[in-house]
């Protein structure tokens, strides 16, 4: 039997670029193997390694090189052209080289937002660039807090242009890039807006390298199931406080029956005045409590039970969302046009509420010389619904009634609960177990409605003064 040793040693080198000056910071590791070292400031390094092994040599600004470590004593990079050359539109459409600008930028490509969409452009960019946080609104249609770096950013440019936007005004199938400006550095931009940074974002302008007509189409759609898990909240007690609950017109009419917390009596099928007790003024009930307190009033007594527990998950739904565009363009040689029109449907989990997302863009350019150009873009948003949550702390929403602070005693599902009104009252007054704070949830998203209705029309001519002003220029000053 025989062995092959392979004897290790410090292996050193040297790397430059092909202007022959020293590479520092580039990675040198062992292939296959988790070793690994950077050069110096002046391009040198040792890293321990046979003779046979493969050293891999990395630098961003470089394209990669392998080469064995026998080889190994000056070792030339060359530059990654597609590396230098990326560049990044700044202020007023100006398109710059990464490597040029004195603060730190960021881009994302609007195509990674559409694979598995959001339904604001903005809340698409969560974990998609350092530093950058986004907190999406509970609230439908508000616009999201955005941080970089703990600071709130305000500031959105489209094509070189500063807007004032909510955020939901411009469809994640017109979006090109995002590019993130981050530091206060970018304020000199864009002012004092950018001191925390800015988000700029560049539009479609259709593809001059395909000539002729070219049609896109895009629909995504998925359903939501709703919360993930829901409060824990206890289902031994009622309505009411210190065990004491009789309702009688539940605006304090009766026994704790006015903006009532959950810590009234047991729920053990005892008869007790509840809110689909029948009422009868010409008969009186008495109702004694554990301790010796008496209620005498004209409300039927009925048991006592844990009619609704779970109530806000069986009265939410499964919601369903999808977003539809097509995209028509047309490139010639010297001429860009684009015209995409997307529309969203979003169905809440919470029964009849919607709302619909319309959204309509047009691109075009013109060079009738080589020194000028004509460019003009028109956005047109429509946002309509005859319905929409809120959300918000309060009595006023949903989630807040039904997830926390009301009781067990009602069942959402009751026929009664469902018919919305008293009887006798309908249209005058809906039918629940306190009018205090709460309200009926069918009553609230079948007859309480809030509806929205927003246009928003943008037009824009980022490239016709800036061109005019290039074409006056003596030659030797562009």
């Amino acid at each position: 039997m025989s062995y092959i040793v392979m004897a290790q040693r410090i292996v050193s080198g040297n790397v430059i670029d092909e202007n022959r000056k020293p590479v520092s910071q580039a990675t040198v590791s062992i292939k296959g193997t988790t070793r690994e070292t950077v050069t110096n400031e002046v391009g040198k390094f040792s890293i321990e390694a046979n003779d046979n092994d493969i050293l891999v040599i990395s630098h961003i600004s470089f394209s990669p090189l392998e080469i064995k470590a026998s080889q190994a004593s000056t070792i030339s990079l060359f530059s990654n052209a597609k590396n230098l050359s990326e560049v990044v539109v700044t202020a007023l459409g100006i398109k710059k080289e990464i490597k040029r600008i004195g603060y730190s930028v960021q881009e994302v490509k609007g195509e990674d937002l559409v694979k598995a969409r959001d339904q604001n452009p903005i809340s698409g960019l969560t974990g998609k660039v350092a530093g950058l946080s986004v907190g999406p609104s509970a609230e439908l249609l508000r616009k999201p807090t955005v941080l970089l770096r703990g600071n709130e950013i305000t500031l959105y440019v489209v094509d070189g242009i500063p807007i004032n936007s909510d955020t939901w005004n411009i469809s994640p199938d017109d979006i090109e890039s995002y590019t993130v400006l981050k530091g206060p550095t970018a304020a000199a931009l864009y002012g004092s807006r950018a001191q925390y940074g800015a988000i700029l974002i560049t539009t479609k302008k259709g593809n001059k390298n395909r000539k002729g007509w070219t049609v896109e189409i895009n629909s995504t759609n998925s359903i939501d199931k709703g919360f993930l898990a829901f409060p824990r909240v206890q289902d031994e007690y009622g309505p009411g406080e210190n065990e004491l609950y009789a309702f009688g017109n539940g605006l304090g009419g009766g026994l704790n029956d006015a903006d009532y917390d959950i810590w009234g009596p047991k729920f053990e099928g005892q008869l007790i005045p509840q809110w689909d007790g029948e009422y009868d003024p010409n008969q009186t009930y008495t109702t004694t409590f554990p301790g010796g307190y008496v209620w005498t009033g004209h409300i039927k007594p009925t048991p006592y039970v844990a009619r609704g527990k779970g109530n806000l998950d069986r009265f939410l739904r499964a919601g369903f969302q999808t977003t539809n565009n097509i995209s028509l363009s047309a490139a010639g040689d010297n001429y860009n046009l684009r015209f995409s029109l997307s529309h969203s449907y979003q169905e809440s989990i919470i029964p009849n509420m919607e709302l619909n997302i319309t959204n309509f863009n047009l691109y075009g350019s013109f060079n009738p010389t080589k020194r000028l150009k004509i460019e003009a873009n028109m956005n047109f948003n429509r946002q309509y619904t005859p319905n929409f949550p809120d959300v918000d702390y309060g009595p006023n929403s949903l989630i807040y009634d039904m997830s926390v602070w009301t009781g067990d005693d009602w069942d959402v599902l009751d026929p009664v609960i469902k018919g919305e009104w008293q009887p006798g009252k309908v249209g005058t007054q809906n039918i629940f177990a306190e009018y205090q704070r709460y309200h009926n949830p069918w009553f609230m998203v079948n007859e309480w409605l809030r509806g929205h209705y927003k246009s928003t029309c943008m037009v824009m001519f980022p490239q016709i003064l800036r061109s005019i002003i290039i074409s006056m220029l003596p030659a030797v000053h562009r």
